[in-house]
């Protein structure tokens, strides 16, 4: 069965990448913005949305998280992408040429030894790495540049002014794929859930130890603010381990009388490597 995947950005993105490699035989869309990527899933235009979520270097790609906080949708996979990103232009500009360089602002932060070497360049924030490579090419002004991948240069028809430019040599961003429905896309091993702890003292220990109880590895964790409530917060948080129903409910029992709120955002299979 060929599925369409909705990913934020265009042809030559490191989202429609990750998309390709995932879905080899489905059909890729690409949308302008995460929130549009999103909602062809829970409007019946797209079977998966798939969308940035943490990078090696740069942390958590926290517009992700706010979707899954507002739509309904589940984590059923996930995919990791090796990034190396280029400094792009047109054909006939050289480095000394670029007064400004456009980039996702995750990009940006990714290469910020490079962008620190060269004074007086303006750096521009946008949508996306492909969408700003594409728009370089369509101005054709020698001054100006993007950050993206060499399969951008290729699709837009520019030039790599310098190559591998971020400064993690390691440099990898994980996906979700995202779902209306809450089947995984292959035998779960993970979970990844978001709570708000009770006010009082040790609630967040009680959360954790009720997973740890339970038999649930915690890989990741990670608080962020509410935006509609100053100085109060919410985390989200990685496990492993059996993830059965069964299981996972006892678990989600457990922890629940220590919360004010607990959603269990999915089960899924964890990606071994990046591709």
């Amino acid at each position: 069965m060929s599925y369409v995947i909705a990913y934020p950005g265009t042809a030559g993105s490191f989202s429609h990448g990750a998309a390709m490699a995932a879905f080899p035989d489905g059909t890729c869309v690409g949308y302008d913005t995460f929130p549009e990527a999103a909602k062809a899933v829970t409007e019946g235009q797209a079977d998966y949305a798939l969308l940035p979520v943490e990078n090696s270097f740069a942390g958590a790609v926290l517009p992700t998280y706010s979707l899954l906080e507002k739509l309904p949708l589940q984590i059923v996979g996930e995919t990791m992408k090796a990034v190396r990103h280029h400094l792009l232009g047109v054909p006939g500009a050289t480095l000394a040429d670029i007064k400004h360089i456009a980039s996702h602002p995750q990009a940006i932060a990714q290469c910020d030894e490079f962008l620190q070497m060269l004074p007086g360049v303006q750096i521009l924030p946008s949508a996306n790495t492909a969408i700003s490579a594409r728009e370089v090419a369509a101005a054709g002004d020698k001054s100006r540049a993007a950050i993206a991948s060499i399969e951008a240069a290729k699709e837009y028809g520019l030039v790599s002014l310098a190559e591998n430019i971020q400064t993690s040599a390691t440099n990898t961003t994980r996906f979700f794929i995202l779902s209306t429905s809450a089947i995984p896309l292959d035998t779960p091993s993970k979970a990844t859930v978001t709570f708000r702890v009770n006010n009082e003292v040790g609630a967040l220990v009680k959360v954790l130890s009720s997973f740890a109880d339970s038999g649930l590895n915690m890989t990741r964790i990670e608080s962020r603010p509410l935006p509609e409530t100053p100085f109060q917060y919410f985390f989200s948080a990685d496990f492993e381990g059996a993830m059965d129903a069964a299981h996972l409910s006892r678990a989600m029992a457990a922890a629940r009388p220590y919360t004010c709120a607990l959603r269990l955002l999915g089960v899924y299979p964890r990606a071994e490597k990046p591709v």
